[in-house]
């Protein structure tokens, strides 16, 4: 009996071993019956449906603004003074019910883009009485770029009717009698690399020397300023809209309109206007008013 008194101490050992042996490999062996978070597997966006671009609704203009329903044509003139300067027509455009003043160029071609400039002069004598010339310290309009071709390349090698980049500048004689040039624009984020047409380029003009008497006053005949086009990437066409005069505190000045002609001008009446001034931009000296002595 005593040798069985020493071996069943050896023989506990072993089944106890066994048991927390069996209890690890069970517990590792049975199934997690943990709730267990399901993996979603993301759709690559390629899945996803592109939406092509699409032109931002027209800018909207200021209560004062002329938006070329009650005029036309006749406040502007296309202005071909110089070899850089090109041909072309004017027109009252409707986008999206807007009535736009369009601007066809009818002689920019692959040779000429690089340095052609697009010119439009407008008669602000049509547009504000006399009185309310010297009140003008700031001109604005929205300008717009259509694509008539496909000369513009993008990064991947592919031509693509769209318009390209937009800039330009413009100026206008001031009351000393010389030419005052407005700071450049341009364009950017205006849809000009992705659609046919832009969108709408937002131009400033600002009398920054009107203390100095650069700025109009009622002794400056033929009031007009010039807004150019140039660093064309593309064949296009331009839209001038809301154009608008604001004083010096910001607030935009009411318009006093000339009476409108029913007729439209005939293409050859806007060549004699664009080429019976040519040297407007080089004048100098106000002309003086004509004296008795004069008439006779």
């Amino acid at each position: 009996m005593k040798k069985y008194s020493y071996i069943l101490p050896f023989l506990l050992s072993l089944v106890l071993t066994g048991c927390g042996e069996n209890t690890a490999n069970s517990s590792s062996e049975m199934p997690d019956s943990s709730p267990v978070a399901q993996e979603v597997t993301a759709s690559p966006e390629t899945d996803a449906p592109t939406e092509p671009p699409t032109n931002a609704p027209l800018a909207e203009g200021d209560i004062n603004s002329v938006t070329f329903d009650e005029v036309g044509t006749e406040i502007a003139a296309v202005i071909n003074d110089d070899d850089t300067a090109v041909e072309g027509t004017l027109s009252i455009e409707t986008i999206d019910g807007n009535n736009l003043l369009k601007f066809t160029d009818t002689s920019t071609t692959a040779e000429n883009l690089e340095t052609a400039v697009q010119k439009i002069r407008f008669n602000v004598g049509a547009l504000l009485a006399p009185e309310q010339l010297s009140q003008v310290r700031s001109i604005a309009f929205d300008l717009y770029a259509e694509a008539k071709d496909n000369l513009f390349v993008n990064d991947d090698g592919d031509n693509m009717e769209v318009a390209g980049w937009i800039g330009g500048g413009g100026g206008s004689i001031v009351a000393d009698g010389n030419w005052y040039g407005f700071a450049d624009f341009s364009g950017s984020g205006l849809q000009e690399y992705n659609l046919k047409r832009s969108d709408a380029c937002h131009v400033t003009f600002k009398f920054l020397l009107a203390s100095s008497g650069k700025c109009w006053d009622e002794t400056v005949e033929d009031v007009n300023f010039l807004v150019m086009r140039w660093g064309m990437q593309n064949i296009s066409d331009i839209y001038i809209d809301n154009l608008t005069f604001f004083d010096e505190e910001g607030n935009s000045i009411p318009l006093t309109l000339s009476p409108v002609t029913d007729s439209e001008p005939e293409p050859h009446e806007t060549d004699e206007i664009s080429d019976s001034d040519p040297e407007i931009v080089e004048n100098d000296e106000t002309p003086e008013p004509a004296t008795e002595e004069d008439e006779e």
